[in-house]
């Protein structure tokens, strides 16, 4: 099918080119405005003009090519630093998948984020205090500031339940 497209284009390409020419008065003959027209010189002119198209046709797409391949080259350096980057991350990410199967991990969960502790054993929670509260202390009087050391005393050693 493209075959006979171009064979058709082609045939009617030649077949205007020998119109053209053929219109052309014969060599030696002159026009009306006095100019004799050589078909050699228009038929070197016709060809020169279709290379000198042709070429430039083909510059353009060498342009249009080597820029979308510095596009696509650009495109393939972002996608290798993120493939680099989630590589690393898959690394950190199986590395604490193993560490959180092993028996200090577990417990180090257990005391610290469920509260849990082991048979025997007394927890001392330490509480910090605010700004707030210490300026308030530091409004009361002394009887108040041992009141309250004491009670931060009993809070640490004894849990309540």
């Amino acid at each position: 099918m493209a075959t006979s497209d171009t064979i058709i284009i082609q045939r009617i390409l030649n077949l205007d080119f020998l119109l053209i020419y053929n219109m052309l008065p014969k060599k030696g003959k002159k026009v009306k405005w006095n100019m004799g027209i050589d078909k050699k010189k228009v038929s070197i002119f016709l060809w020169a003009l279709f290379c000198v198209w042709f070429v430039v046709f083909l510059l353009y797409s060498n342009i249009k090519i080597f820029s979308k391949r510095a596009e696509l080259n650009r495109d393939l350096d972002s996608l290798d630093s993120t493939i680099g980057s989630m590589t690393k991350e898959e690394d950190s990410l199986k590395f604490s998948l193993g560490q959180t199967s092993s028996d200090a991990y577990l417990e180090k969960v257990a005391r610290e984020d469920l509260g849990m502790q082991k048979a025997g054993e007394k927890v001392l929670v330490i509480k910090k205090s605010d700004t707030a509260s210490s300026n308030a202390n530091n409004n009361g009087g002394i009887l108040q500031k041992i009141s309250n050391w004491f009670n931060s005393i009993k809070e640490m050693i004894i849990k309540p339940e």
